[in-house]
């Protein structure tokens, strides 16, 4: 029993751990459509002439030191995430539920939010993904009859995949006359991926928390803009508590 929760904190550190590396290797096969990010990855491993360079210098060092650090901060964060949610699935989830989906879509939304908070861009490889994954989650409880505070229908995630995708089009539409990247196709693709997990109701309070988020840091850093994925994945996190708990 001792060994078991011992490889479960393994797993769940080395879950959040390598999100910054997977974040690494995968800005090398940029734009990340799904296709150019096959063809490219291609290309890298059989291409005869490339070369490996490495600066061993003061900054490289440094940068390698703040790379490490980075990795360690998400190790840890995941695992006590995802230790608090296997505290309280017990208690507050019905004990059928997949759990292993729901740290899977918490796995892919830490994804995005490491690489948007770094390059402003969120991959087809991820949003894609977590869109089918999201409604084959739907499609699975529904078969099976089960129901927790998590719960959405089949056709309510199919519904709210598309509802989601065409208001936040919309919306990015409005925005592109007046800034052309301060709303981009990534990030409708993830609200739209994130509604056919949690429906379009509960999509609401995600938005509504990401827009306090994002009062607090503009106020904080003064920037002019920001990633949406790292407000939408604390967003999600908050709400996934606050639903646990029936708070909200």
């Amino acid at each position: 029993m001792f060994t078991n929760r011992i490889l479960t904190f393994a797993i769940y550190f080395s879950t959040g751990f390598f999100i910054p590396v997977l974040s690494r290797f995968l800005m090398k096969f940029y734009p990340c459509s799904m296709h150019s990010y096959f063809g490219d990855m291609l290309k890298f491993y059989f291409n005869k002439n490339k070369i490996k360079v490495k600066h061993y210098n003061k900054k490289y060092n440094i940068l390698k030191k703040r790379y490490f650090y980075n990795k360690l901060l998400w190790g840890f964060g995941y695992l006590l995430l995802f230790t608090a949610i296997d505290y309280l699935a017990p208690i507050y989830i019905n004990k059928n539920y997949p759990l292993t989906f729901l740290f899977i879509i918490l796995f892919l939304l830490g994804f995005s939010a490491n690489i948007d908070s770094r390059c402003k861009i969120i991959p087809d490889i991820i949003t894609f993904p977590l869109l089918m994954i999201s409604i084959f989650i739907s499609v699975y409880n529904t078969e099976n009859k089960i129901f927790s505070p998590l719960f959405i229908s089949s056709f309510d995630s199919i519904f709210s995949a598309i509802t989601g995708y065409v208001l936040c089009f919309t919306l990015a539409l409005i925005f592109y006359f007046k800034n052309p990247y301060s709303f981009g196709g990534g990030d409708v693709k993830l609200i739209s991926a994130i509604s056919a997990f949690i429906g379009i109701i509960n999509l609401s309070w995600i938005l509504c928390f990401s827009f306090i988020f994002s009062i607090v840091f503009l106020l904080i850093k003064k920037e002019k803009y920001l990633a949406l994925a790292p407000l939408v994945f604390a967003s999600f996190i908050l709400w996934l508590f606050l639903k646990i708990l029936y708070i909200i």
